[in-house]
């Protein structure tokens, strides 16, 4: 089936606007490891020398297991965990137990992951289905080994690949995982995305998205020269303040915790579940700084936040509330 990936992440917006601040988080991104096994051209962590500029490593399971009991002693369950950030989670030697004991700690409605695929074969594929993940996302960069090795500059055997998606997706009929295999369109012809469409026909929910810019977008063209627009090709919304520290935080291999996702530079760090509580960090004094500069209209003073062409293409959009949420957030740090 063909889909847009907007309509499986639109279900159940709120009003942030008139929401926030809100009690805890909707969602976490949570990283595995910020290492990769490809070296994408449109992706920061794709480039050795920016890669350089942050730590790496996996994350050890204990800090996941003190991540589950943090959310339990809080008393609240997220709507979705997302396990991955940076790096390919499935690099992670650990990441089918990983999501076991997300799973069991019963703290999200909904586990997702992306991967881009090179793992998949069929045993590893029958322990990721039943590890408790709902949502699988395979990001496909080529129809061909040589387009791999141009825009990943990494060699694969393309049929291969194909052969360990399509068994994922064929593994998956029947279950309650979903699999979305996409594609991102980094200038491919008509005759490339119909053969993407050709090679995964297997797959549940199959789409093409664009590329987009990332936090510091200044450090480097990651749209390759193209038209720049949302994910699904619409138009890019100039914003004063990012939603996303209202309702999502992004935790790091390491236990620091930035602000989202697209913070491949660690610029946003505004607390470590390592020594801290995760409603300490989302009540914390770290994150409403963070919080008030966007608001303030000073994301500038942030080398992440200050040029981030991802906020561009983010549906909600806070502007309009901005003072209301100010005075509420006000309001609620003097209750």
């Amino acid at each position: 089936m063909k889909i847009k990936t907007i309509e499986l992440r639109q279900q159940q917006r709120v009003d942030l606007g008139k929401a926030a601040p809100i009690p805890a988080p909707f969602s976490l991104y949570l990283e595995p490891t910020s290492l990769c096994n490809m070296r994408c051209e449109f992706c920061p962590t794709g480039d050795m020398t920016l890669r350089k500029r942050r730590p790496n490593g996996m994350m050890d399971l204990a800090l996941v297991s003190k991540l589950v009991r943090d959310i339990q002693d809080w008393g609240v369950q997220l709507r979705r965990i997302n396990l991955y950030k940076d790096g390919e989670p499935t690099v992670h030697p650990q990441f089918v137990e990983m999501v076991r004991i997300l799973k069991e700690g019963a703290v999200a409605k909904e586990l997702w992951t992306k991967t881009n695929g090179l793992a998949l074969n069929p045993d590893y594929n029958q322990r990721l289905l039943a590890s408790g993940l709902d949502m699988i996302g395979v990001s496909i960069n080529a129809v061909s080994s040589a387009g791999y090795l141009r825009i990943t500059k990494t060699r694969l055997d393309y049929d291969k690949l194909v052969a360990g998606v399509n068994d994922l997706c064929e593994r998956a009929r029947g279950s309650n995982v979903r699999v979305l295999v996409k594609i991102v369109d980094s200038g491919f012809s008509p005759d490339e995305i119909q053969k993407f469409h050709e090679d995964f026909a297997s797959a549940p929910f199959l789409s093409v998205e664009q590329l987009h810019g990332w936090a510091a977008s200044d450090e480097k063209d990651w749209t390759l020269g193209t038209n720049p627009t949302t994910f699904e090709g619409g138009a890019l919304t100039d914003k004063v303040a990012c939603p996303l520290p209202f309702f999502m935080l992004a935790i790091n291999w390491n236990g620091t915790v930035s602000l989202c996702n697209d913070d491949w530079l660690h610029a946003t760090l505004c607390g470590d579940i390592g020594s801290q509580t995760l409603k300490d960090v989302w009540q914390g004094e770290e994150l409403r700084k963070l919080r008030r500069m966007h608001l303030e209209g000073r994301r500038g003073e942030n080398a992440a936040c200050g040029n981030c062409s991802n906020l561009r293409t983010l549906p909600d959009n806070i502007d309009a509330n901005r003072l209301d949420i100010l005075r509420r957030m006000s309001v609620a740090q003097e209750a």
